[in-house]
């Protein structure tokens, strides 16, 4: 099956029980609407960030390494956490996020349920990032133990400032509890600083900056 495509005011008219994929086992891609390597052996919750975030999956190409028929892109988008991405190949399974332009991303958010789910989630996770395939690296690795919730995977080592910078986001599925091979992920947000775009110069520094102001003249 070839990859399907969705623009965004097509993905605004869709609803929950509209987002079904048809059929297939390779690539599902959907246009919605809306650092430091480091492994660990469970997710834990991050640091308080100092500034606000927002969800900017609604900016990204989506694309799936495979996905069963009615569990795809849509279902994976969904508001609902009842409704998931089921992949149907062996592992690993990839999640490729694409942006028309290099974003910022302060950290990627999971909703897994092991209680549903048993040896159909997620043990073992990796992002990758880069501007394209030709470069994408290994950002971090994580390991999970029956997760139950929204997983807070920080990117805050990714890079200097603190987030992550790509136009190319990979996140794959290496291994799943109970040795399962399929994968189930109930729900994923990709969220980025939310910054005033009035309030920031060309160098990223806010106009009121102490920086900005020890480097401003009048010419």
């Amino acid at each position: 099956m070839d990859s399907e495509m969705l623009t965004s005011s097509e993905a605004e008219d869709q609803t929950p029980s509209d987002a079904v994929v048809e059929d297939g086992h390779e690539d599902d891609e959907v246009e919605s609407s809306g650092g430091e390597h480091t492994e660990g052996t469970t997710a834990h919750a991050a640091e308080p960030l100092p500034f606000p975030l927002r969800d900017i999956g609604n900016q990204a190409t989506w694309k799936l390494s495979t996905w069963k028929p009615g569990f795809g892109v849509h279902a994976l988008l969904s508001e609902s956490t009842d409704m998931y991405w089921q992949s149907d190949a062996p592992q690993p399974h990839h999640i490729d996020i694409h942006f028309a332009k290099r974003v910022e991303i302060a950290k990627i958010m999971l909703y897994l349920d092991y209680r549903r789910d048993e040896s159909y989630t997620p043990s073992k996770i990796a992002v990758f990032a880069g501007s394209g395939y030709h470069d994408l690296h290994e950002v971090l690795s994580l390991g999970l133990e029956e997760p139950v919730g929204w997983i807070d995977i920080s990117l805050a080592h990714a890079g200097k400032d603190g987030f992550l910078k790509a136009f190319l986001v990979r996140l794959s599925v290496l291994q799943n509890h109970q040795t399962g091979k399929d994968t189930h992920i109930r729900g994923i947000r990709i969220l980025s600083p939310d910054r005033q775009a009035d309030d920031i110069d060309d160098d990223g520094l806010p106009f009121n900056s102490v920086a900005f102001l020890a480097h401003s003249t009048i010419r």
